[in-house]
């Protein structure tokens, strides 16, 4: 995957997230700046008394305010573990919003120092301008549509005061914002960029180290995982779990080869994808034995009729090479009330019943619990 066609293509619900939680980090330097901002904001008030300055102080200095105390508020959603994309989408509105009031009114200020204020300050103020752009930089630079303007509308009209000023200080001084403001742009979208590709390689690898490589279904690791939450969310009452174990399975790899027997696992795997709900999981244990985590069971009927749907659809015939192959499944069920305290606790009545069933005959089924 090139770093170009992970630029370009849609974020993923989850790289989004990921992206929005770094907004999470900035309530301190959020405080620092906005602290930096009203201390030399009130001194070059004092020193300087011009009605703009003083309305561009107070306005500054109320929505720094206002841009700490939501950071503060907005610090939980955004660093909550359950953190959806349009709970994300709405603080990001948020924060995006007051963090660039904040800009405007910060480079509004800035400007009308260098155009007020004596020389002697206008160090302080281009330290603060360059100081502000960095922390923006540092901070914010995972979601380029607010960390881009802020810049510009914070460090723009300092340059233009300083053209406007017109001596060699002042335009060598306007020279150095420029430079570093167009590094620092071309820096943070460069950060952003990798920062894509990082997060989309991580979760593909999480997301092949919880998938058969050949099935594509879950694995063991997903099972435990979504096992969990769905405890979590249902309740072990709620929870069924269906062990799979194909018959005449053995046959076909020593008749018709093991790619054969390869492709009918696939074809088995894709007859669970389509059985199974949102809320549940088809599971590859290894080699010709499966599993399905049924959710959200309001009575055992709902159990029995999952069940009773495994071994009628795994049994219909498969077309695969020119070969018609008939197989059937037996299927050991265990409830999570009686038998869920743990995956690896659940699992084992359910291969239990499993056992059950396939000492009773071929195409059986069995419930513990």
């Amino acid at each position: 995957m090139t770093r170009q066609r992970v630029t370009r293509q849609r974020l993923s619900a989850s790289t989004y997230v990921e992206l929005v939680r770094s907004l999470a980090a900035t309530t301190l330097s959020s405080a620092i700046m906005g602290v930096l901002f009203i201390v030399t904001a009130w001194v070059c008030a004092q020193r300087t008394p011009n009605i703009a300055l003083a309305a561009f102080a107070v306005l500054g200095s109320i929505i720094a305010i206002g841009r700490f105390a939501a950071t503060l508020l907005l610090r939980p959603t955004m660093s909550a573990a359950n953190l959806d994309a349009d709970s994300a989408r709405r603080g990001e509105r948020i924060f995006g919003g007051i963090y660039l009031a904040f800009a405007a009114a910060f480079g509004a200020f800035a400007a009308a120092c260098f155009a007020l204020c004596p020389y002697d300050e206008h160090m302080a103020i281009a330290a603060l301008v360059v100081g502000y752009a960095a922390g923006v930089a540092a901070g914010i630079s995972l979601r380029p549509w607010i960390a881009v303007p802020a810049v510009l509308i914070s460090v723009t009209p300092a340059i233009f005061a300083c053209l406007f000023i017109g001596d060699v200080a002042h335009l060598l001084l306007a020279f150095l914002l420029s430079t570093l403001m167009a590094g620092g742009i071309t820096s943070m979208v460069g950060r952003y960029k990798a920062a894509v590709e990082m997060i989309d390689m991580r979760q593909l690898f999480a997301s092949l180290a919880r998938q058969d490589p050949l099935t594509g279904l879950a694995n063991r690791f997903a099972l435990q995982d979504l096992f969990v939450a769905a405890t979590a969310t249902f309740g072990r009452r709620a929870i069924f779990l269906h062990c799979l174990d194909l018959d005449r399975f053995k046959p076909v790899n020593d008749v018709h080869g093991h790619a054969v027997g390869d492709l009918l696992l696939q074809a088995v795997a894709e007859r669970l994808k389509r059985l199974v709900r949102p809320d549940d999981l088809a599971v590859r244990l290894g080699g010709d034995e499966f599993a399905v985590l049924q959710t959200g069971v309001q009575h055992s009927d709902e159990a029995e009729l999952m069940a009773r749907r495994i071994g009628r659809v795994l049994a219909e015939p498969y077309a695969i090479r020119g070969h018609r192959i008939i197989i059937g499944v037996s299927v050991g069920s265990a409830a999570g009330k009686e038998n869920g305290a743990d995956l690896k606790q659940l699992l084992s009545a359910a291969d239990d019943s499993l056992y059950d069933a396939k000492n009773a005959g071929r195409g059986a089924r069995a419930l513990a619990g």
